[in-house]
């Protein structure tokens, strides 16, 4: 994606290592909030907002383009995206059914 933006290449590297560096920071950050007893809803919510966010303005357009010149079928590719998204949600809603037996498998 970096490359396509119109970055070198060292650059796209220099940039992908200081994002893997603030996802640490970011994880050292949430680890040391999550284990306050008050912040757990408001860490959830700021989480879900920003996965919100990714996905509305990141993720959407790029759903959108179809490229029909190779021959892609826009029923198709929507076919196929509607699939990944049932199988997500089926995979959120089997975690939050079975919440209580995975916890007990990791103790």
């Amino acid at each position: 994606m970096l490359l396509r933006a119109g970055m070198s290449p060292k650059q796209a590297i220099i940039y992908n290592c200081l994002s893997s560096i603030l996802c640490f920071v970011g994880m050292l950050i949430g680890v040391a909030v999550g284990n306050q007893e008050g912040a757990t809803l408001w860490v959830f919510t700021l989480v879900g907002g920003m996965f919100l966010y990714i996905a509305l303005v990141d993720m959407l357009p790029e759903l959108s383009s179809v490229d029909t010149k190779k021959g892609e079928h826009p029923l198709c590719h929507l076919l196929l995206q509607g699939v990944g998204m049932c199988t997500g949600a089926g995979i959120m809603l089997t975690i939050a059914l079975f919440e209580e037996d995975l916890l007990t498998i990791m103790d």
